[in-house]
């Protein structure tokens, strides 16, 4: 349930910034039990003040006085996984919400006093078209969301829809689509799957994606200590998780120190993921610079415009991403 807490230390208590209950669905979890799991953490820690504490959730079990009971013991952001507003689609990708419980659940948020909601769309859905996904944005952002998450559907090759998934360039131009689209309504594009309102980008995400520490508690949580450069897993066995605690041993299942090398390839993973882009004095090399402007001429990356020391992906180079990272790193 509880995934991942930021935590930076002072000289009085560690202090907790970002919260992140996901995996699974939290928001079917009692909320006295959460609030029991969180009386607990805090009695070795103190929220700071201006918090972000997100709560993952599907449309199915959203219930405006169990929110309500959310929002009392401190939560103050919800993720919602709406993926379609087609039913047929809902339907396709086996879940058990259609779009009317969707649009309930959107309601109860709302009135159950959340201001900061979150919403995950699929794209590349088979049988998607850029009408379904401008429809889809059109009817999210009536409400007062702050941010949307989209994803392309990636499945194996033996999953029973990976002949009908559309082809590259269908995947491409809904993506370009849906960034146009959110743009114009006041959305940065501001990760490679995310926007926001000004101001409000998930805090749990950027903490990864900037290199933060954080603290993942459950089942197959994962932990980054970016002062010792050291990244480690807990135990996805519930019953392993449970005897380590119970041994009073810490149930890490697996841990690693990033060499110099992987902490090259992921300062430039981690970087080109976001439209802050790099620095252009990271191209050392002639070899690096010429390859910067051939991804230049090609539309991928460009000069930001409020600070021209730095590149950016532009949205087509978003979408192949893993291009540009290979030619720069």
């Amino acid at each position: 349930m509880l995934r991942e807490v930021e935590l930076t230390r002072d000289q009085y208590s560690p202090e907790i910034k970002t919260i992140f209950c996901g995996g699974g669905t939290p928001s079917m979890t009692e909320p006295s039990s959460m609030e029991r799991i969180f009386k607990e953490v805090f009695k070795y820690s103190r929220l700071a003040t201006n918090y972000e504490w997100t709560m993952e959730a599907n449309p199915s079990s959203v219930d405006r006085e169990r929110m309500k009971a959310y929002r009392a013991i401190g939560i103050n952001r919800v993720s919602m996984g709406v993926q379609s507003l087609r039913n047929d689609h809902l339907d396709q990708l086996g879940r058990v919400h259609d779009r009317a419980n969707a649009l309930k659940a959107l309601e109860d948020l709302f009135a159950a006093g959340f201001t900061n909601v979150s919403c995950d769309l699929l794209c590349g859905v088979p049988g998607q078209t850029t009408e379904d996904l401008v429809a889809a944005i059109d009817t999210l952002t009536q409400f007062p969301i702050t941010h949307l998450s989209c994803y392309i559907l990636t499945l194996g090759e033996k999953h029973r829809m990976f002949p009908d998934l559309p082809k590259e360039d269908t995947q491409l131009e809904h993506y370009l689509c849906l960034s146009e689209t959110m743009e114009k309504r006041g959305f940065k594009h501001y990760e490679i799957s995310n926007f926001s309102k000004p101001g409000l980008p998930a805090r749990h995400n950027l903490a990864y994606w900037t290199g933060t520490s954080y603290l993942g508690l459950g089942p197959s949580a994962h932990s980054f200590d970016a002062v010792k450069v050291e990244r480690f897993k807990n135990y996805s066995s519930l019953h392993q998780y449970a005897e380590k605690l119970e041994s009073s041993v810490l149930p890490i299942e697996w841990k690693e120190t990033l060499t110099p090398d992987q902490r090259e390839l992921e300062k430039w993973m981690l970087a080109v993921r976001l439209s802050d882009g790099f620095p252009k004095d990271w191209l050392v090399s002639e070899a690096a610079r010429t390859k910067a402007e051939n991804l230049m001429k090609a539309g991928l990356i460009q000069e930001r415009q409020d600070l021209p020391s730095h590149y950016q992906l532009t949205p087509r180079g978003f979408a192949v991403s893993e291009q540009v990272i290979k030619e720069l790193s």
